[in-house]
């Protein structure tokens, strides 16, 4: 319902703007209080009808300042020439202004006043008050498309930069996946259908579903308990590994591979240690407002990589900084040979 009124809304914005709706809502309600103001009418249809015709004269030089003065002098910094021509504008509209003054004004005492410098002065006052007034009004008009399209130009910067880091991660996630099928394939092992058959599966997810924006965080949990389970087929019992996933997990939605790719950053940095030191430990625990994600590996500190993570946790820094702002904490650390990212995740 919502989508729909802003839908209607834009539309209707399109419409005015293409038709200048806005411009002749302004001068009619501008007319309106004009004649309340003055009443120097002596009905209310007429003040209106009075202040109709005096206001087409201030828009005359109005639009004259907006449309050619502007950019023809203020933007172009020729500050004196831009007032001399002004003012000049508003003296020579205030003379028309006077015969059509007399002309609707029906006080007689009123009458004998147009032509005096006061209501000259009063004149050229109130034309001024409508320049500034439209000015503003146009500046801020600009100032709000400016901020509007600032923010869909960073949308789409955002978008393009968010395709640009998951295509680093699919061939890099595929890479590593061929992998482990091809150390089953030199053990000639009786387990690489089984493998190849969950693979698949992950790999359908990684290239397809992944591309979606935002995906269910149990179908990111269940593509990460198919994938520790090739690892079990292919590390056998050279490796510990424990996964502990609380049933109370809110089906939210996340950004894909954010999980899945902590998981196999643990098992590819775990490789480096003695199989009968080697473990990876995943806790997903349901927080009241989103989760929070602790996984461990075994880590030899002596054969540190320059970038732990590989690309995958930069990547993933890159990606939480873009899509959750403020509503996340991520958090790495080594303590003596265990390496622990904790994640937690606000909705």
């Amino acid at each position: 319902m919502q989508k729909s009124a802003t839908l209607y809304l834009s539309k209707f914005e399109r419409f005015a703007l293409n038709f200048k709706l806005d411009h002749a809502l302004f001068w009619i309600v501008y007319a309106s209080v004009y004649s309340f103001s003055f009443r120097w009418a002596e009905s209310w249809l007429d003040g209106l009808l009075d202040s109709a015709i005096l206001l087409s004269l201030h828009a005359l030089v109005s639009y004259f300042n907006l449309y050619y003065l502007v950019p023809r002098y203020l933007f172009t910094k020729s500050y004196l020439s831009y007032l001399f021509t002004l003012i000049l504008s508003i003296i020579s509209i205030c003379f028309p202004l006077a015969i059509v003054a007399h002309l609707v004004i029906s006080n007689e005492d009123l009458q004998s006043l147009v032509w005096s410098s006061a209501f000259l002065f009063f004149l050229s006052l109130s034309v001024l008050f409508s320049v500034v007034m439209t000015m503003v009004l146009k500046f801020t008009k600009q100032w709000y498309k400016d901020q509007k399209s600032q923010k869909e130009l960073q949308q789409i910067q955002l978008q393009t930069e968010l395709k640009f880091l998951k295509a680093q991660i699919n061939p890099h996630f595929l890479f590593n996946s061929l992998n482990n099928l091809y150390a089953l394939t030199l053990k000639k092992s009786d387990l690489a259908p089984t493998v190849v058959l969950r693979l698949a599966d992950i790999l359908r997810y990684v290239l397809y579903e992944s591309n979606q924006g935002h995906v269910s965080i149990l179908k990111e949990i269940k593509h990460i308990l198919d994938y520790v389970e090739i690892e079990k087929l292919r590390l056998g019992n050279d490796v510990m590994i424990e996964v502990n996933i609380d049933n109370k997990i809110k089906d939210q939605n996340i950004e894909p591979m954010l999980l899945l790719t902590l998981v196999e950053n643990a098992f590819k940095h775990s490789e480096n240690v003695m199989a009968v030191d080697r473990f990876v430990t995943i806790h997903i625990a349901a927080l009241e407002h989103g989760f929070r994600f602790l996984i461990e590996n075994s880590f030899d500190p002596s054969k540190k990589s320059k970038e732990m993570g590989g690309i995958g946790l930069q990547n993933i820094k890159k990606r939480l900084s873009l899509t959750y702002p403020g509503k996340h904490e991520l958090n790495s650390s080594i303590s003596e040979n265990v390496y622990q990212v904790d994640l937690t995740i606000n909705d």
